[in-house]
C-alpha cells in the first residue's frame, strides 16, 4: 500500500481509539480493564496492525533506495571501464 494511505488510515483508526478510550474513562472504566473490552482490543489491533504495516513500507523504500544506489554505481563503474 501507499505511505500516503497509510498514514491517513492509522490517524483515523487512532481517532476511533482515542474517541473509544475518551468514552471508556467517561464511563470509569479502568486503564487496566481495557484489555477485557472487544471494542477496544479491536481498535488497538487495528491501530497497532497499521503501524507495522507502514515500518514495514519503510524498509522496502529503504531497500528500493539503496537498490537504486546500487544500480547507479554498477553503470558508473562500467562506463568508467568503457
Amino acid at each position: 500500500m501507499k505511505r500516503d494511505n497509510l498514514e491517513w488510515q492509522l490517524n483515523r483508526a487512532s481517532t476511533e481509539l482515542s474517541a473509544f478510550e475518551k468514552e471508556l474513562d467517561e464511563n470509569k472504566v479502568a486503564v487496566d480493564a481495557r484489555p477485557r473490552n472487544a471494542k477496544w482490543r479491536n481498535l488497538s489491533a487495528r491501530c497497532r496492525q497499521l503501524r507495522h504495516r507502514l515500518n514495514a513500507v519503510a524498509r522496502v523504500e529503504a531497500n528500493n533506495i539503496e537498490v537504486a544506489q546500487r544500480k547507479a554505481a554498477a553503470s558508473a563503474e562500467a562506463t568508467a571501464a568503457s
